[in-house]
């Protein structure tokens, strides 16, 4: 089967990629530099150069392809581009939808986020969770406006569903600084990490390879119009890394901040942006988005989908295997 996946350069995309190339499938990978090929070196992957705003080359690319697997996105922290975030998540996801229905695509995947579900209070969030305040940050918002674009083509008949990851971490590629890939990674080789408060919000955090698996069950089972959480296990800042310091036998420290020192941070990033452009880990409107716990419930998709849920510990106790075979030996010794 032929099948077109966006973003195959990403974490989550290039995973994912593998392993529908893995199942014989003849993947269409859209790529945007010829640098992608030392990441993307299968005989089943096929790359195609452009981006999502190249309609002609995701005409090419998408033709005779079954199955679509649409990933890409801008990511990270929002300084001023709000634009570009619009004109990646919003447009490219439309001309994606275009194309789709142009070449007679039969079902397509895209990838969201929980974040537009929301913050939550105690208790874990749903699909059907009715969003308690409003979106802050621009990946969310945009990410939204996605959706919105995808059920409305579902409802006039195209075979589209949305599932939503929580917080990704696992074995592969670090594609930018806020992945938790990348905050694990300078736990460990740095030998602290900082957490918001007392470390006790909670976020859903969850294995690669289960939400890679997510959106292949997706495909084959999920129901068109629907959304679906890929979730994983509701667990504190504080549990989290220090089940990470156990399995990597390391004396890295935990370091709680206030929301005012966190705030004082951000002022300091942002005046080291603005003097010599250096861009900043977070903002101060970013700030708020970590003070507040975001867990999740993955039940539909555990009855409707099949899909598994990786423990904590065996889920980071194959990352530090991963990222000690990555030539970070001197870091998991």
């Amino acid at each position: 089967m032929k099948v077109f996946v966006t973003g195959a350069t990403g974490y989550l995309g290039n995973t994912l990629a593998h392993a529908l190339a893995d199942e014989g499938n003849e993947v269409h990978a859209l790529v945007r530099s010829e640098a992608a090929k030392s990441i993307l070196q299968h005989p089943n992957i096929r790359l195609f150069r452009g981006d999502l705003s190249d309609k002609e080359v995701l005409i090419m690319a998408m033709k005779g392809c079954e199955q679509v697997y649409h990933t890409a996105a801008k990511v990270g922290v929002c300084i001023d581009n709000y634009k570009e975030f619009y004109q990646v998540n919003v447009e490219g996801t439309r001309n994606v939808l275009y194309t789709a229905l142009r070449t007679g695509v039969e079902k397509a995947v895209f990838t969201s986020t929980c974040g537009v579900i929301g913050p939550s209070e105690k208790e874990p969030l749903n699909e059907a969770s009715v969003r308690m305040i409003a979106i802050d940050n621009a990946y969310d918002a945009t990410k939204k406006a996605s959706e919105d674009l995808i059920f409305e083509h579902a409802a006039k008949g195209f075979d589209a569903i949305v599932v939503s990851p929580c917080k990704i971490y696992g074995p592969g590629t670090i594609s930018h600084a806020l992945t938790a890939n990348s905050v694990i990674t300078m736990f460990l080789k740095k030998g602290f990490t900082i957490v918001p408060g007392s470390g006790d919000y909670k976020v859903c955090f969850a294995f690669v390879a289960d939400i890679v698996n997510g959106h292949l069950l997706a495909m084959r089972k999920g129901r068109s119009g629907e959304k679906y959480i890929l979730g994983g296990c509701n667990v504190s800042y504080q549990q989290f890394f220090s089940t990470l310091r156990e399995i990597a036998a390391t004396q890295s420290q935990i370091i709680s901040l206030s929301k005012n020192t966190f705030k004082a941070l951000a002022f300091l990033q942002w005046a080291v942006y603005k003097t010599f452009g250096n861009r900043p880990f977070f903002t101060s409107q970013s700030v708020d988005y970590l003070f507040h716990n975001y867990v999740f419930s993955s039940d539909k998709a555990i009855r409707e989908l099949g899909y598994q849920i990786t423990p904590l510990r065996e889920g980071l106790e194959q990352t530090v295997s991963y990222l000690h075979s990555a030539h970070l030996q001197e870091v998991v010794k």
